[in-house]
Formats: structure tokens, C-alpha cells, sequence
């Protein structure tokens, strides 16, 4: 009997050896979100937009793949750490001010 190996096209070892921000970048470009970008950002209309729905929703999804167990902890990540802000597409020049206080995340 002839074996036939098999090349994978991933494994989760790999996964596993990422930093967490990569696992980030990972889940922002692959997890089909775009349609309900497009539909939250109608909803919103022309309202205020001090803090963008996707930057938002992003940081909602670094909470998950930070394991953050509060909204609270991910809030004061995203002010710590300018590198995730960026990646989760707040605006960089208002630096820690760019994070939602918490009464605005509360009503996400």
C-alpha cells in the first residue's frame, strides 16, 4: 500500500506561535464583516462620529482575541497601547483620546 503524504494548508501550531496582534490582523481581514459595517454606518447616518463604527467594532473583536473579561480592561489596553488604537483604526493623532469612554461603550 503507498502512502501519499498530505502537505497541510495550515496548522494551528502556527496560529498559536503568533503575537496577539497578529492574531488581530488576522480576524480584521478575514472574518466577512463588511456587510455589517455598510448597514451599521447606515443606521448611524450623518450623526457625530467621534468614534467610527468600524474602529469601534474592531476593538470589540481585539477584546475577544485579547481575552479581555471586561470592557473596562479593553478600554484601558486600547489607552495603553497606540499600536493596537492604529490597527483598530482609530484616529492616531488623538492618541489616548481616541478610545470611547466607557458610557459609549456601555450603549454598544
Amino acid at each position: 500500500m503507498a502512502i501519499i503524504p498530505q502537505q497541510r494548508l495550515f496548522g494551528w501550531r502556527e496560529i498559536d506561535e503568533l503575537g496577539d496582534l497578529e492574531r488581530l490582523v488576522l480576524v480584521l481581514e478575514y472574518l466577512p464583516d463588511e456587510e455589517l459595517m455598510q448597514k451599521l454606518e447606515r443606521e448611524r447616518g450623518h450623526g457625530r462620529n467621534d468614534y467610527p463604527v468600524r474602529a469601534v467594532w474592531n476593538s470589540i473583536l481585539a477584546g475577544v482575541v485579547f481575552q479581555h473579561t471586561s470592557v473596562e480592561s479593553l478600554r484601558r489596553e486600547l489607552k495603553r497601547n497606540a499600536q493596537l488604537r492604529e490597527l483598530c483604526g482609530f484616529d492616531p493623532a488623538r492618541g489616548a483620546d481616541a478610545v470611547p469612554p466607557m458610557y459609549t461603550a456601555a450603549s454598544c
